[in-house]
């Protein structure tokens, strides 16, 4: 009897093992497809927050690939779209972007009314996601029709929030308190107390500046509890609790000190029967990232604990999802990890005066992070017109996460104290589930419905009678390129391009025995769609205020009408290229011998760019799909020297002097459209790095057979472009009716640097307008090739 007791006992064992594997997997297995595709996040930094009709706003964006923790190169395309205060939209438009970054302008309309606008920002990859991955920036526009503020409205909405989301009867865990006004921004109470049946008070909390609290609480079985909250005036509110579950496990988290946490799991008699020593396990983990940690609850233990190192956690947010023995979600709590993820400063001095200029230098003060991207505002020290509530470390490190409306999330990041660290733990804590749903995961991963856009294409139409696919169109682009088109009954497609609104295209029909004509256009282009409604926007701060006041801003007079003034140091907008087949002048001078010319021969030979660089000793793999979104990839079949392993180096590849940081532009590239090429399978100007050997390519500027007389005015058909990419203007300052009147100190911009690159000594250099106010305010965001950001404002005395 013994021996089949114990036979019982084993085969049981093994049975609940064998569940809990399967459940196990199964999370696993969901997990990883479900962030299987790369996510990416956007910021928006605008130089200002506040604009007057007729202004400029000058932003700059980052793109982010939150799984590698580095700029999302593969975007090249975004969409930002402008949404009246409710949610209508109002126009749209669309910037380049390149190894993460894009920059522009948008001109605020004189038909804008006064009031509250939003700039959303996406792209066309974040429509396969269910989370919404945009970035909304709000800003305030002041015309000739004032703004009346809304009046206060005295209503309050009261929540208690159990940490984990368990509120499990004689299972002692934390509570936390969420208070907000009517716009759903947090208020600061004078007290709140919780009472039992007996009126007993049975704790005691307040809240922060956010309307967040939090108070240690052991609910009682068939105990009702009240609590009852006073307001600064005076104005006492009582709400019920919510009653606790019969069985549950109450989660709670910890911090004991900078290198260690502690987890606890608390629960009650009747849970304990069912659950009795099955193992449950946390899953800690970030945009596919994860660690598995086991937990059972010990025999005739209602409380369990583990101290863990934070080393388990990954940099940044983390999400801890607690999930029983079946591999069921029962609780989750987000928990921040700073680790070093802050600590990059910056310092900002005047170097000299020149003219009407001064030079500024900004150096960055961490010697292991000293090359950054950066973008600069640089408005009076007295402004108001600049109030953004996020940085790039909240758009990166806490959005993407969190569900539902953060007040001002910026303050969490910015001189950070360990009472802000605190505040960002509270309200982690408060916000209960990640933005992930578990219901989601386990449906399956979501689906590859929209591609990375790779430019527009512009579908055309020749309106000319008679036309025949013998003959050929041929378009000259803004930037001395050309290109021959193939015309299909009376259409053609111009793929992939990046058209720039205003710039106009140059089209010079080509019949039968190499005549010229000029031909009657028209175009179609296929631009990214943007939502025409928006949800997520959110009203102001109101404060509580007499009935009968309100306030009015109205635009100052402030910008003259005449002119602007232009600076030196500006963003660089490059210049165009015009060069032949026989002299490129991209091609630096120590290459040009070496450099090899792409005849009729070869490109008959080798139709393929991927056909010319396989012939050259590489190893080229096209076309792949699984677990990847790269579609080329390049290796030496030679393992590297360098390596003890056999690795096989990747080489360096240039196109048109600019180093691709993946290679899928070359997937088709016809051998037609470049020009020359050197293969340097030794990788000599490169060192080290340059093991799997450096390649560089030049495109076609012009059509082999290129005839001058092409660009006669009677053979062109020249269509301006009235939509397209944002083009990258120079900045300027408006010229101010003063710039020592309050207005300028308030409203005023004294100058914008949209890409400041610092240099391997962490140094950026640039010019501003002396505008004579001895207080200057310098606003940075920016973010290096791999992925480290910064976020900085500081003030300047200039004497």
């Amino acid at each position: 009897m013994h021996r089949i007791s114990l036979l019982f006992l084993f085969l049981f064992s093994n049975i609940l093992l064998a569940q809990n594997e399967i459940g196990n997997n199964l999370v696993k297995d969901k997990f990883l497809k479900y962030f299987e595709l790369p996510r990416e996040s956007v910021f928006l930094h605008t130089n200002k927050t506040t604009y007057i009709a007729n202004e400029e706003v000058w932003l700059k964006g980052y793109v982010y690939d939150r799984h590698n923790n580095k700029p999302f190169s593969q975007t090249t395309t975004v969409h930002v779209g402008l949404y009246n205060a409710d949610g209508k939209k109002f126009n749209n438009y669309h910037f380049k972007a390149g190894d993460g970054y894009f920059k522009g302008s948008i001109v605020v309309d004189s038909m804008l009314a006064s009031g509250e606008y939003y700039l959303r920002t996406s792209t066309n990859w974040m429509k396969n996601f269910k989370e919404d991955d945009s970035f909304v920036q709000k800003i305030t526009i002041l015309n000739e029709k004032p703004i009346e503020k809304a009046k206060s409205i005295k209503d309050y909405d009261i929540q208690f929030l159990p940490e984990g989301g368990n509120f499990v009867e004689d299972a002692p865990g934390v509570m936390g308190v969420k208070v907000t006004d009517a716009n759903g921004y947090g208020v600061r109470i004078v007290e709140g107390s919780v009472f039992d049946s007996d009126n007993t008070q049975v704790a005691r909390f307040y809240t922060s500046i956010f309307g967040l609290g939090k108070f240690n609480f052991n609910p009682k079985s068939g105990v009702e509890y009240v609590a009852k909250i006073e307001f600064d005036d005076g104005r006492v509110e009582t709400n019920t609790l919510q009653k606790p579950s019969k069985v549950g496990i109450s989660f709670s988290v910890k911090n004991v000190d900078d290198d260690r946490f502690i987890i606890s799991l608390t629960t009650n008699e009747a849970t304990k029967e069912i659950i009795n020593e099955k193992q449950f396990y946390l899953l800690v983990h970030k945009d596919g990232h994860a660690n598995r940690i086991p937990i059972t609850f010990p025999k005739n233990k209602l409380f369990v604990s583990k101290v863990l190192n934070k080393e388990v956690l990954n940099k940044g947010l983390n999400i801890l999802t607690l999930f029983n023995p079946d591999g069921k979600p029962i609780a989750e709590r987000l928990v921040f990890n700073h680790a070093d993820l802050l600590d990059t400063k910056l310092k900002v001095s005047k170097i000299t005066t020149e003219g009407d200029s001064l030079n500024i230098q900004v150096k960055l003060l961490d010697t292991g992070n000293v090359q950054q991207n950066l973008s600069v505002s640089v408005l009076p020290g007295n402004t108001i017109s600049y109030n953004q509530k996020n940085s790039i470390y909240s758009a990166f490190y806490l959005k993407p996460y969190v569900k539902g409306f953060i007040e001002n999330p910026k303050y969490y990041f910015k001189d950070v104290t360990s009472k802000k660290e605190n505040d960002l733990d509270l309200l982690l804590m408060t916000q209960g589930w990640s933005r992930y749903d578990w219901t989601d995961v386990f449906k399956g991963p979501p689906g590859q419905f929209y591609e990375f856009e790779k430019g527009i294409d512009l579908e055309g139409t020749i309106y000319n009678k008679g036309v025949t696919s013998e003959e050929k169109l041929l378009v000259s682009f803004p930037d001395g390129r050309s290109r021959y088109l193939d015309i299909l009954d009376n259409r053609f497609l111009i793929q992939k391009n990046f058209p720039v609104k205003g710039e106009t295209l140059d089209f010079t029909l080509i019949v039968k025995n190499g005549k010229l004509a000029k031909p009657n256009i028209g175009l179609n282009m296929k631009l990214g769609t943007i939502p025409d409604e928006m949800d997520t926007i959110w009203k102001e701060k109101v404060e509580f205020e007499d009935e009968n006041s309100f306030k009015i801003n109205n635009a100052p007079d402030l910008i003259s009408s005449d002119n602007t003034i232009n600076l030196n140091e500006v963003t660089v907008v490059e210049d165009k290229i015009k060069t032949t087949v026989v002299k490129n002048s991209l091609i630096p001078k120590y290459v040009a011998n070496r450099m090899t010319e792409v005849s009729e021969s070869l490109e008959f030979q080798l139709p393929y760019v991927t056909d010319i660089i396989r012939s050259r000793g590489y190893n080229v793999m096209e076309g792949l799909e699984f677990s990847s979104i790269t579609r080329v990839l390049i290796r030496s079949i030679l393992p590297s020297s360098f390596s003890a392993a056999n690795t096989y180096p990747v080489p360096i590849i240039y196109l048109d002097n600019a180093r691709l940081p993946n290679f899928d532009i070359l997937y088709k590239m016809p051998t037609s459209e470049i020009e020359s090429f050197m293969i340097d399978k030794n990788g000599s100007w490169e060192g080290a790095r340059g093991a799997g050997g450096v390649i560089r390519i030049y495109t076609r500027r012009l059509p082999r057979d290129y005839n001058d007389q092409y660009g006669k005015d009677e053979n062109v058909f020249k269509y301006e472009l009235k939509k397209g990419f944002e083009p990258v203007k120079k900045f300027y300052t408006p010229k101010y009716t003063s710039y020592l009147s309050n207005e300028f100190e308030n409203f005023g911009t004294i100058h914008w640097v949209p890409e400041l690159k610092t240099d391997e000594n962490g140094v950026g250099t640039f010019k501003i307008l002396n505008t004579l106010q001895t207080n200057v305010t310098f606003f940075v965001e920016g973010m290096s090739a791999e992925g480290d950001l910064i976020s900085a404002e500081q003030s300047l005395i200039i004497e």
